[in-house]
């Protein structure tokens, strides 16, 4: 099983396809030649006493006049039924009168009469019937009939299930190794691309798209969304290389040039706009990063699955189908004896029974699987289309329904949320719909909802949890998100929202810096509160009912 773990995905996938279906068809199979072996049995029962009616009605004569010579003459009249090898007549109980086909049989004729009914034995039928002469039991007869025409017709069965067997098996694999690419190929592609992203660091490289279908449109939302991280990565480092230098140059110069403040004011103003934007499109990278980040985590729980359908794959009880065949074969020539007469072979229909039931468990939990992986498809492909929808439009205001957008910046953070187990708990009240720039809100709440999960994993305890809230205070909504996490040294509090300030390693101090500038931008703030390390930490987000009116926002 170690070798089979170490092929390739695609022959796993050929694999399960032609193990359900060959075991299925197997199941098929033996349910039928069982059903034709009982049936036939049946059949044999009824000819053979139609049989033994008829010559019991012929004998009547013979047993009235105690004639045996007439008696073993009607016998005779058996031989042109091949099947019946011997028959005898009894009077009193004891042989009347007997026939042998095979001279060499001769000991096969029961010395004294039984009971009525059949019984079947060995490689042949044997039946015992009353005779009756006016309703008076007259004497018994006795038929014995081979096995071979049913032995003969169950050879054929197996010849043609064999047959059905091999050539539906080699109709399964070339259609599963034809069909199972469109599925393993585009996921490998992204998964490898995805890869590459990762540990290149490098937003230049494409998805191959290899169809139309649901994989096809999210590898197009995919290389899309690193043509935007691309196109804003780059302009948020151009804009820290250059906008310090560039705002501490023209301070400078500004301060020199006192006589001409007008033209200094208005390039200030320039410069400060230049630096809302760079601050928004630092925003929008962030909330790219974020997507790209769940995206990868969804991809660990699709290859998780995949690892899964193999792990199950190998584990098949379908191995031991095997060792059911062997004992089929190995008594396929007396096969109906070994099944009624041998203590395994009488446990073998019951296994058999068994084993589908547990094929068909684990054909269940791998399709259960699969759902799975399906769904965490849709998953990637539903947070790249909710990023899109806010990544196209700059500068628009509209109206907004702000638990609709939380509901948006929770789903982009939602495999993060989930993989560190941090429970969401919503405070809602009722607000009116608000007119603003909705690409602007949204990145705020990505960036809060994110430092609030990263606050909570850096605690280490348990029940994480994120509580947000929705408010309205006079003319203004008030959004909270507040966590239970490592919470804010008091020295900090008053630089938490300056530009390049960041507590974590990996920070760069851009997200609540262009958090702030975005939410002045809309005619509200931003706000911080924490009682400390270990306290956890809120951040108030405060937004107009009414429309601002345009002016140019401050820059504390």
């Amino acid at each position: 099983m170690a070798a089979f773990r170490d092929i390739p995905i695609k022959n796993k996938l050929t694999a399960v396809t032609m193990l359900t279906s060959g075991v299925a068809l197997l199941l098929a199979c033996l349910a039928f030649i069982a059903y034709e072996f009982v049936t036939f049995r049946g059949v044999m029962v009824s000819e053979l006493s139609s049989t033994a009616a008829i010559v019991g009605d012929n004998m009547t004569g013979a047993l009235a006049f105690n004639d045996p010579q007439s008696a073993e003459q009607t016998l005779r009249s058996l031989n042109l039924h091949r099947n019946i090898t011997s028959a005898a007549v009894y009077r009193e109980g004891a042989l009347f009168a007997s026939y042998v086909r095979d001279a060499n049989a001769a000991g096969s004729v029961p010395e004294r009469a039984k009971a009525d009914g059949h019984e079947f034995r060995d490689d042949h039928l044997s039946l015992f019937r009353t005779i009756a002469i006016a309703g008076e039991p007259a004497g018994a007869l006795y038929i014995q009939s081979d096995m071979r025409q049913l032995q003969a017709r169950l050879w054929r069965y197996w010849l043609i299930g064999v047959l059905v067997l091999v050539a539906s098996s080699l109709v399964a694999f070339l259609l599963s190794e034809k069909l199972q690419t469109a599925i393993s190929r585009p996921i490998f592609d992204l998964a490898a691309t995805m890869s590459r992203v990762r540990a290149e660091n490098d937003y230049s490289i494409r998805a191959s798209k290899q169809g139309e279908d649901e994989l096809g449109s999210l590898i197009d939302g995919f290389n899309a969304m690193l043509d935007q991280i691309r196109a804003q990565d780059q302009a948020l480092q151009d804009a820290r290389s250059s906008l310090e230098q560039r705002v501490e140059e023209r301070t400078r110069d500004l301060r020199e040039e006192a006589a001409e403040r007008e033209q200094a004011q208005a390039e200030l103003e320039r410069t400060h706009r230049q630096l809302l934007e760079t601050s928004r499109q630092a925003g929008m990278a962030e909330v790219a990063v974020s997507v790209l980040h769940n995206v990868g985590n969804v991809l660990n729980s699709v290859n998780v699955s995949v690892t899964t359908v193999m792990e199950q794959v190998t584990q098949s009880r379908a191995q031991n189908l095997s060792k059911a065949t062997a004992l089929i074969q190995e008594h396929s020539a007396d096969l109906g004896s070994y099944l009624t007469g041998d203590a395994r072979g009488k446990r073998l229909p019951e296994y058999l029974v068994q084993l589908a039931g547990h094929l068909l468990v684990e054909r269940d939990s791998m399709l259960k699987e699969l759902e799975h992986l399906r769904s965490n498809v849709d998953h990637i492909k539903e947070i790249v289309s909710v990023q899109q929808s806010y990544a196209t439009v700059s500068g628009l205001k509209e109206s907004v329904d702000v638990a609709a957008l939380i509901e948006d910046a929770l789903r982009m953070n939602s495999t993060a949320l989930q993989r560190h187990e941090v429970d969401i708990v919503r405070h809602f009240q009722a607000v009116p719909v608000i007119t603003t720039e909705k690409h602007k809100v949204l990145q705020i709440l990505v960036n809060l909802i994110r430092n609030a999960k990263f606050a909570c994993t850096e605690a280490r305890r348990e029940g994480k949890r994120i509580t947000i809230g929705i408010s309205r205070e006079g003319e203004t909504i008030q959004v909270s998100v507040a966590d239970n996490g490592v919470g804010i040294a008091s020295e900090n509090m008053t630089r938490i929202f300056a530009h390049g300030f960041t507590t974590r390693r990996d920070g760069h101090g851009f997200g609540l810096h262009s958090g702030a500038l975005a939410a002045r931008e809309l005619g509200g703030s931003l706000r911080a509160f924490s009682e400390g390390v270990g306290c956890g930490a809120a951040f108030i987000l405060e937004l107009p009912i009414t429309e601002p009116t345009a002016a140019l926002p401050s820059v504390a």
